[in-house]
């Protein structure tokens, strides 16, 4: 009776849903690189108002032109070759595919670099050193933060001591002071920027946890559960025949298992069609769990069959719960599938022995089953 032909196409389903599953995987690896693309884009922006303060500082007079080109051509080379790097799909098989760390290391450099050369104007690099550093302690545990730290406060005190000259705020004139008022306000305003780019992250792991749980929950419902009918699948079944067999020999208790096969089933997909075949299915799922005891397993066993496995029970009482099952079977709605539509069930039951394999009781429980499908079916038969 196992082997006859599922009422539904499975496989096929399954190869739709992989498919549709690898796509979306392919989405949403494509759109999260389109964003940490952009995220470099931005901070080339960011380089370029540097370049803006750095211009108006030549304008006042306080610096060359020579550090206007150097930081904010520098910097624009470090923003789009990782944005290249990214985009390319090459820092894919990286555990940090957007190179946060990487790319804040020559930004911390370049920083640091500038603090050597243009001490006249080191609260500005100073300030994006702060930020380089915020940046990448959103990406690091704390002791590594912590390492960060440390390093970059002795190469910026190296830098200090090599180049002989204290690190100055623009002051001298109007529009210095100005000038350096603008930049602390712009470092605030990126302060802020990160603050809430940081929220968002938070809320988007959050976000992205929940739904992780969810389709973990699915996973687990999908293994270990019929598709159609959401009853325990074989598998399930198996399983928990195996853990009752094992407790049956502990404690000295009874066990009885029931396959059920729907009568005359190929007869409904071939009148009328798999959808009321799968109905079909579903609405005696639905009425049997109902008059099943809480202790027992009932699961869909392959095709038309079920298992019904029924612990603390000897052959007689193991007929109990079927006849029970029976009759809701009889009163039933089954307008869904069809008018005056009803179904019946024949039953096959053995009683576990010490000692005996989980292949043996099903076998015997089977033999069963053809009996009761022979003696005009509708009825149980014991192994």
């Amino acid at each position: 009776m196992s082997q006859l032909t599922l009422a539904t196409s499975q496989p096929a389903a399954s190869a739709v849903t992989d498919d549709d599953a690898a796509q979306k995987a392919r989405q949403a690896q494509q759109k999260k690189t389109a964003h940490m693309v952009r995220n470099n884009y931005l901070i080339a922006f960011s380089y370029l108002i540097d370049g803006v303060v750095l211009a108006l500082f030549h304008l006042a007079g306080t610096i060359s032109w020579v550090p206007v080109v150097a930081y904010t051509g520098s910097g624009l080379v470090i923003a789009f070759t990782t944005g290249w790097l990214i985009g390319s799909g090459r820092t894919q098989r990286f555990k940090d595919p957007g190179i946060v760390i990487g790319q804040t290391i020559p930004a911390q450099l370049l920083q640091l670099g500038a603090m050597y050369f243009f001490p006249e104007i080191g609260f500005m690099f100073a300030l994006l050193l702060f930020i380089v550093y915020s940046t990448l302690t959103m990406r690091l545990e704390v002791r590594q933060a912590l390492l960060a730290w440390g390093l970059i406060s002795v190469a910026s005190a190296a830098m200090l001591g090599l180049s002989g000259q204290a690190l100055r705020i623009p002051d001298s004139t109007l529009a210095e002071q100005l000038i350096s008022m603008a930049f602390f306000a712009l470092t605030l305003w990126r302060c802020v920027w990160l603050g809430a780019y940081n929220t968002g992250m938070t809320a988007l792991l959050k976000k992205r946890s929940t739904e992780l749980a969810g389709l973990t929950a699915k996973v687990d419902q999908l293994a270990h559960h019929d598709e159609l009918t959401g009853l325990l699948n074989r598998r399930s079944l198996l399983a928990s025949l195996h853990d009752e067999m094992q407790r049956a020999d502990r404690q000295k208790t009874a066990l009885c298992v029931g396959i059920l096969d729907l009568d005359k089933f190929k007869s409904v997909n071939d009148t009328l069609g798999h959808l009321a075949g799968d109905k079909t299915l579903k609405i005696f799922a639905n009425t049997l769990t109902g008059h099943a005891r809480k202790s027992d397993r009932f699961g869909r066993y392959g095709g038309e069959e079920f298992l019904l496995i029924m612990t603390g029970t000897d052959p007689d009482a193991a007929l109990v719960p079927l006849d029970r099952m029976r009759d809701a079977l009889a009163e039933a709605d089954w307008s869904e599938v069809a008018p005056g539509f009803g179904v019946t069930f024949s039953c096959g039951v053995a009683c576990y022995q010490p000692g005996e394999s989980a292949e043996v009781l099903l076998q015997r429980a089977d033999e069963a089953l053809y009996r009761a499908k022979a003696d005009g079916r509708n009825c149980t038969r014991l192994g």
